[in-house]
């Protein structure tokens, strides 16, 4: 990390090894980093759709308290970072090898260019929104604009150095997350209790379920790959639980409000999860003094998470063996991501679906990978650390075949028991049809097939 003087230059670590001087990061910068990444007003939809499981208001909270404490794997990964001082794929390439690490962090890459994709749609279609509440049409040249300006602001942050990101973050959550607040306690005001307590409830296998991996797998689940990018320049006397306790807590306390509002805001807005701008529709419901402000927290939040997504896709890139400076592997991220978006809001109009589509298959992968590099962590790298000739050198087999087998069992088997939206497994009959049962097969399978093969494979 630069120091803070120099801040706003170009990053130029890349994944190499936070050099001691650098290390100078306290656990309260990780608490404003996830905090600053859970406030986006896309939490009131997912809960919306928590809702639209079926599921009455007590389940919806208990499945949204389940999901979220998955961002407890963001905390265990983060521990890796403090410990190996690089980022979280770099570190897996001692569990992989150089080269069986490719393809673990090329799914990194996919998940976290695909949250980026969804970040720059939501934060599109949210300025969108505020230009309208200004007094603008909603034209096609209203939203070209807007993504021009939302995309070009998320790139230019991303492409500055970690401590400029840390600054940032720390005033985004103050800002916007106060702005945030207040529409969550104007929502909560304006909610029908009744109606919201009288919600009938769902099954609990078919319904319940399926919201606990849905959550956890767009919240936790898809963060832990990241854990490391940020904890890397903790210093060498911030604990571990002070760690976890920030990291945790940051995301969890903004995460279930804005869930817990989605939940109350779905009686009154029934076809929020399946609304084609859900931002625009949330603010709906908002008297127009309060339009704008909202939809300011709204954009604000968003930029947050999209930094994070593509600062954190641009290392992967550069993992898997890309060789260019790090802000020309943002720009090739978002040269992609911005097609993504084009196709979406120009063309295809689809966003949810295709959404919770992608977050289930995705998780699937990220969820076998997280059980392997946690349990080695703990079993091995907590003691021995990491070898940075294990990562950079030749100390390492180029393909460690019994690792990669195991992170590709834990993911199949749990393929074959899901229905993604776009791949229906073979065997997603009877009591995992439809309940995403999957993502749980995959962290098993994976942690006990490798937790049992030879010590001597893994180090």
């Amino acid at each position: 990390m630069s120091k803070q003087n120099d801040s706003w230059q170009v990053e130029q670590l890349g994944i190499d090894i936070v050099p001691e001087t650098e290390r100078s990061g306290k656990p309260l910068q990780l608490f404003w980093i996830w905090s600053a990444a859970n406030i986006g007003i896309m939490g009131i939809v997912y809960g919306a759709i928590v809702v639209s499981f079926g599921l009455s208001f007590i389940q919806s909270v208990l499945a949204t308290v389940i999901g979220i404490a998955s961002f407890a794997l963001v905390g265990l990964t983060s521990f890796a970072g403090k410990k190996g001082r690089t980022t979280t794929l770099t570190l897996s390439r001692t569990i992989f090898g150089i080269k069986g690490n490719i393809a673990p962090t090329f799914f990194s890459w996919f998940n976290l260019t695909g949250w980026e994709a969804v970040n720059i749609i939501t934060g599109t279609m949210t300025l969108a929104a505020l230009f309208q509440a200004m007094g603008f049409d909603i034209t096609v040249t209203t939203t070209i604009i807007s993504l021009i300006l939302f995309a070009g602001l998320a790139i230019i942050v991303s492409l500055l150095g970690q401590a400029t990101v840390i600054w940032l973050q720390s005033w985004c959550t103050r800002i916007f997350g106060t702005l945030t607040l207040i529409v969550v306690i104007y929502i909560a005001a304006i909610t029908d209790w009744d109606r919201v307590l009288s919600l009938p409830g769902g099954n609990w296998l078919t319904g319940f379920l399926p919201a606990v991996t849905f959550v956890a797998a767009g919240t936790g689940i898809g963060w832990a790959l990241a854990g490391a990018d940020y904890s890397r320049y903790q210093s060498e006397s911030s604990s571990n639980k002070r760690i976890f306790g920030a990291v945790v807590g940051g995301a969890c306390i903004p995460l279930f409000l804005l869930l817990l509002t989605g939940v109350l805001i779905s009686v009154q807005l029934p076809d929020l999860a399946s609304s084609a701008n859900p931002i625009a529709l949330i603010g709906s419901v908002l008297p127009p003094w309060m339009a704008i402000p909202y939809l300011l927290a709204a954009t604000g939040g968003v930029i947050t998470i999209a930094v994070l997504s593509l600062y954190s896709a641009s290392l992967n890139l550069l993992t898997i063996g890309v060789k260019v400076k790090q802000f020309v592997a943002v720009s090739i991220d978002a040269v992609l991501v911005l097609g993504v978006a084009i196709y979406v809001l120009f063309i295809s109009g689809d966003f949810l679906d295709p959404f919770i589509a992608f977050l289930i298959f995705c998780g699937l992968f990220m969820a076998s990978w997280d059980a392997i590099f946690i349990y080695d962590y703990f079993m091995y790298r907590k003691k021995l650390g990491y070898d940075p000739e294990a990562m950079f050198g030749d100390k390492n087999p180029p393909v460690r075949t019994l690792a990669l087998f195991c992170w590709l069992l834990g993911a199949f088997a749990g393929l074959a028991v899901t229905n993604t939206g776009f791949i229906d497994g073979p065997f997603a009959v009877g009591i995992f049809k439809d309940s995403s049962l999957g993502l749980f097969v995959s962290f098993f399978v994976s942690l006990i097939a490798y937790a049992i093969i030879p010590k001597q494979s893994k180090i």
